[in-house]
């Protein structure tokens, strides 16, 4: 091959290219090589500047030899002046001189300094541009990665503050409607216990229908956007499937005794491991839906066991049939996604979040088990679901609100603080304790409630969570300091909040609450906490909370 071409256009052909005279001398350097070792070289000896790794030429002689014979395919030479520097080439003739054209042997970076070489580096010939192509190329794929990683990071932040703003969000909503929720159902548990007319009695039932219709909304979004953010999770405890049918039968059974429907459930007896709180979530949406949809006729609820396995878990089957109106296999299909309902026209006449039937399938494969439906349209439906519990035995029996003597225990000699910022309320509370004989002292926020702490003496505090000038953490922990100086006994502290996340009501336990109650109150829930705390003491006769040195243990 003769190179038969003027030097200007060599130099675009083959931009990395050294043209030696007969003697061996330098008589032309490529614009890439001058790039790289600069002008210096032409009229040079090529053995002063460059020494060669292969073949082990030692004079000009040899090279030219092995060019003209067509023996010598390729070339390595090392740079004297930068030793990091090799090139490999080919080696042609033409017209009585050599052309080198060649191209860097990349390092381990591929570098030469901070100078990555360009594909125009390269001769057409040179075996070193796939090399270099190759190398280019993983470095492009490398730049991508990290790009990619970045905007992974960036989008995966943006998302985590997304879910902490939505978190947050939800929380405050959930303060704000429980709240006014809890002084409308409040007062309505207090007006039931009152005496009203029939019609008065009738607008009552709606009032709290329609509040309790309001709180389980906001608890189905609430529990929705914790299984999106994946933070909803599950107890295990000892619990009775006998008493949590019994327990829910009641509701279920006014439930459609209020639209001339049959309730019927199998009995179900044993004590099981699991979280009893959500099973009964899933049964109750289930019946409570069967109620809903049936226009007559009837609900039932089967609970089949099946035989323990060798690992003690016992098969468990909850089938709830209805004889209402049914589906179709298409409604069928989407009904367990969220916000789905049944068609257009049932969903306008039925409401609902079309939440519930989703948490109840995610709350069931959580359990480890399978919801499943089947249906006729105007035939009625079938729910099932599918658990295995361990088998466990039963605490032994007590009457936690009973003294040791077997009387009911009074709560009127019940000492209570109450800190609650919002006027309403404290109406609520306070018309909710006194038919209990509860007289409370009120504080109307946390820094009060520490005031009072110190001049009085109480067997229990109710705490609101949210309130100006001192939250009720703050207060706790500054109760619970006081108590530590002075070395007195703790004084129960519940928490009274609409805040009730699970990992909120961990913080309060963590700042020195004993437990959380929720807004609505439910009354059977205050009385049991109250029971409790009048239950210790008349066990330790009557021990007053003592403050010997309070006011100067701060």
């Amino acid at each position: 091959m003769e190179l038969n071409l003027d030097p200007a256009t060599l130099d675009v052909l083959y931009p990395a290219r050294l043209a030696l005279d007969p003697t061996g001398e330098i008589a032309h350097v490529g614009p890439s090589v001058v790039r790289h070792l600069g002008a210096g070289l032409s009229g040079q000896h090529f053995l002063e500047c460059f020494e060669f790794e292969r073949p082990r030429f030692t004079d000009i002689d040899a090279l030219i030899a092995g060019a003209q014979s067509a023996s010598l395919r390729s070339i390595i030479v090392r740079s004297r002046a930068q030793p990091e520097l090799r090139l490999r080439g080919t080696v042609l003739p033409d017209d009585g001189r050599l052309h080198l054209l060649v191209g860097h042997v990349p390092t381990e970076n591929g570098r030469i300094g901070e100078e990555m070489l360009s594909f125009a580096d390269f001769a057409p010939t040179d075996s070193t541009l796939d090399t270099h192509m190759v190398s280019v190329a993983h470095q492009q794929l490398l730049n991508d990665a990290q790009r990619i990683a970045r905007e992974v990071e960036e989008k995966s932040r943006q998302a985590e503050a997304a879910n902490e703003a939505k978190s947050q969000f939800l929380a405050t909503v959930s303060h704000e409607i429980r709240t006014p929720l809890n002084g409308v159902l409040g007062m309505a548990d207090f007006l039931s216990g009152t005496e009203l007319s029939p019609e008065q009695n009738e607008a009552l039932g709606i009032l709290i229908d329609s509040g309790r219709s309001l709180l389980t909304i906001l608890n189905e979004i609430l529990d929705y956007s914790k299984v999106e953010a994946g933070e909803l999770e599950l107890e295990n405890r000892a619990f009775d499937l006998g008493g949590l049918i019994k327990g829910t039968s009641g509701l279920f059974h006014i439930k459609a005794v209020e639209k001339r429907l049959y309730y019927v459930a199998s009995p179900a007896n044993g004590w099981f491991m699991g979280d009893e709180t959500r099973l009964r979530q899933v049964l109750s949406n289930l019946v409570f839906n069967a109620i809903k949809f049936t226009p007559s006729g009837g609900v039932e609820l089967r609970v089949e066991f099946g035989e323990a396995g060798e690992d003690g878990m016992t098969p468990l089957v909850f089938e709830i049939e209805d004889s209402g109106i049914g589906m179709s296999e298409e409604v069928q299909a989407r009904l367990f996604k969220p916000f789905q309902q049944g068609e257009v026209t049932t969903a306008r006449q039925f409401g609902g979040t079309g939440l519930g039937l989703a948490i109840c399938k995610h709350l069931v494969e959580k359990m480890g088990g399978k919801i499943s439906v089947r249906s006729e349209e105007r035939r009625g439906s079938v729910f099932r679901v599918e658990l295995a519990l361990e088998a466990t035995e039963g605490p032994a029996e007590s009457d936690d609100a009973k003294s040791e003597d077997g009387q009911q225990l009074s709560l009127s000699s019940l000492r209570v603080l109450a800190a609650e910022d919002n006027a309403t309320n404290r109406i609520v509370l306070d018309a909710l304790l006194k038919p209990m004989g509860v007289e409370p002292t009120f504080a109307e926020n946390g820094r009060e409630a520490v005031d009072m702490f110190r001049k009085g003496c109480f067997d229990v505090i109710l705490m609101d969570v949210m309130m100006p000038e001192m939250s009720g953490p703050e207060a706790t922990q500054i109760i619970r300091r006081l108590e530590r100086n002075s070395g007195d006994k703790p004084v129960p502290i519940h928490a009274l909040t609409a805040n009730l996340m699970r990992e909120q009501v961990a913080q309060y336990l963590e700042c020195g609450m004993d437990g959380a109650l929720g807004k609505p109150i439910d009354v059977e829930e205050l009385r049991r906490t109250l029971e409790g705390v009048a239950l210790v003491k008349s066990e330790s006769q009557g021990a007053p909370y003592a403050q010997n040195s309070r006011a100067s243990s701060d």
